[in-house]
């Protein structure tokens, strides 16, 4: 088998061109160029079409080959016989044709080569334009997914009557949150609250009021609070909680701005993180400090004032008009 000619045709000039040298090699190794008409049109065909390489902007290397009597064009595992020969041709001759054929293949004018460049170009543009179609494409799917991923998040993480974080996110969102400050070195204070004597208001207005009670709760605490940085929370019943990136002295003034909108019916807890403090232990002195303002007449907010590393249980009770200090 000997090899005639070797191109690959990118633009159509350059595939106008291999067909002419096609038919010149059939003729003068004795074919019939007429009868080569038909399968050449055919592989011109299926080379624009990119039916032979299979991949956008993927053109196949094509040969004009000669095995035995048949003249032939391949490329990859597809080949188009052309001709027929009555016998084999003259080795001489042979050489002789596939010399002329490489020689005119190889002389391109300015003219091919500007048509060449210009397919190319063509070709580098519309994969590009392919390319970030299809990368808007997945940038938008990525985004929808992301939405729905924190939509999801946040309905698993939100208490379906009031829309504040419930009990899960609440426990999660303060073990990251004294990890965090104390860490850094960031102020962080918990605040437990109570709804006082709330079962009362259920059993004297029915659950629809007190389920309007709940989300008033829910807004008062909400406004006390700043948006995207502190935690208000529901625990269940009428179990609240703020998880406040602010000192103990902040807390106050928003505990009493929760029980000016409650009308003074909430007992709340401040402890403030203290060095080497736990979420156990914070949540412990924040618990005991709830209890002491219930046990002093409900309606106020107690705050726990630890003065000897962690040890102590001097806690500072503020009421809605006055400060007491007492031991325990």
């Amino acid at each position: 088998m000997t090899v005639l000619l070797e191109t690959t045709p990118v633009a159509e000039p350059e595939r106008q061109r291999l067909a002419r040298l096609a038919l010149e090699a059939v003729e003068a190794l004795g074919g019939s160029p007429f009868a080569a008409v038909e399968p050449l049109e055919e592989a011109l065909r299926r080379l624009r079409e990119n039916e032979i390489a299979g991949e956008p902007g993927r053109h196949p290397q094509v040969r004009l080959e000669l095995e035995g009597e048949e003249v032939a064009l391949r490329a990859g595992g597809w080949r188009a016989r052309l001709a027929r020969l009555g016998q084999p041709p003259d080795a001489e001759e042979v050489e002789r044709l596939r010399r002329r054929l490489r020689q005119q293949s190889e002389r391109c004018d300015a003219e091919l080569l500007r048509r060449r460049n210009e397919a190319i170009q063509a070709e580098l543009e519309a994969a590009r334009a392919r390319a970030e179609a299809e990368l808007a494409a997945l940038q938008a799917d990525l985004e929808h997914k992301r939405m729905e991923l924190k939509e999801s998040i946040r309905r698993a993480e939100t208490d379906a009557l009031t829309g504040l974080y419930n009990r899960a996110a609440y426990d999660l969102r303060l073990e990251r949150a004294v990890k965090r400050c104390a860490r850094q070195g960031e102020p962080l204070t918990l605040m437990l609250l109570d709804l006082d004597r709330f079962k009362e208001v259920n059993d004297t207005h029915g659950h629809q009021y007190g389920d309007r009670y709940l989300q008033r709760m829910a807004d008062a605490m909400r406004a006390a609070v700043r948006t995207e940085v502190d935690h208000p929370c529901r625990m269940g019943g009428d179990e609240f909680a703020i998880i406040l990136f602010a000192p103990p002295a902040v807390a106050e003034r928003v505990a009493q701005d929760v029980l000016q909108a409650m009308d003074g019916r909430v007992s709340i807890g401040i402890a403030p993180l203290l060095p080497g403090d736990t979420p156990e232990r914070l949540v412990a002195r924040a618990d005991t400090a709830l209890y002491e303002a219930k046990r002093r007449g409900r309606g106020r907010a107690v705050r726990a004032d630890v003065h000897d590393g962690g040890q102590g249980k001097t806690v500072a009770v503020r009421g809605e008009r006055e400060v007491d200090r007492c031991g325990s």
